[in-house]
């Protein structure tokens, strides 16, 4: 188990194009970590893609997280899990969550006897439209893709959200946001593993599929405050 601190990091975010109904952010590879941030807490990665001047807005199609799983005691640790969208808020200096649709559950991940990065896919998503975050970096729309752990075992680092290095499509900051982190009951963002943070990969699988309203752009910097806590655990 490693603690994490408060830091502050400057990001930059290199964008790939990504077209209509199709991937708009991911291809991270995996590391040797995963990430359970306790019952009651939601992780956010967060998700940035290239829009064109007049795109503010992205159709959410379908995502596939990544859980890494480890046996313990000859089998896995069963546990439920939600997926959310979000949108995200940026007021100039701090990055926020707006509206939070929950876009699939499951109360079993299942059985089994190895352990497994178990890609859990949400299907098809309708009715799901997120306003995307344009301040903060021009030429890149903004969003939040959450993983909650529900259940008996929410709590297990047996089970956790897989960490991954850039993503291939699309842009992230090399961090994540939290809901209710220790019991706070707010959104707090960013936070980073290693020491200092963000010395380590502080990104979370995930691959998204949408609809962008209506086309693709460029890169930026930008500065980040990151407020750390939780759990990693390698494996």
């Amino acid at each position: 188990m490693k603690s994490l601190l408060f830091a502050v990091a400057t990001a930059a975010l290199a964008a790939t194009s990504a077209s209509n109904a199709a991937l708009v952010y991911g291809g991270g590879t995996e590391t040797g970590s995963r990430f359970n941030a306790g019952a009651g807490a939601i992780t956010y990665m967060n998700c940035f893609t290239a829009v064109s001047a007049g795109q503010t807005q992205l159709g959410v199609d379908s995502a596939i997280v990544g859980i890494r799983r480890i046996v313990s005691a000859g089998a896995l640790t069963d546990v439920g899990i939600k997926i959310y969208a979000a949108e995200m808020t940026f007021n100039g200096t701090n990055y926020g969550r707006g509206a939070n649709y929950e876009i699939y559950s499951s109360a079993s991940l299942g059985a089994g006897a190895a352990s497994v990065t178990q890609l859990v896919n949400t299907g098809a998503v309708s009715g799901v439209t997120l306003n995307l975050e344009t301040l903060s970096n021009a030429g890149l729309g903004g969003w939040w893709i959450g993983v909650e752990f529900t259940g008996a075992n929410a709590a297990s680092t047996n089970n956790g959200w897989r960490v991954v290095n850039a993503p291939t499509t699309g842009a992230s900051i090399n961090a994540f946001g939290a809901f209710n982190n220790a019991g706070s009951g707010v959104f707090q963002a960013f936070f980073a593993l290693g020491t200092p943070p963000g010395s380590s990969p502080s990104r979370m699988m995930v691959d998204v599929n949408g609809t962008l309203v209506p086309a693709p752009g460029a890169m930026a910097l930008l500065g980040v405050a990151g407020l750390v806590g939780g759990r990693r655990r390698r494996s």
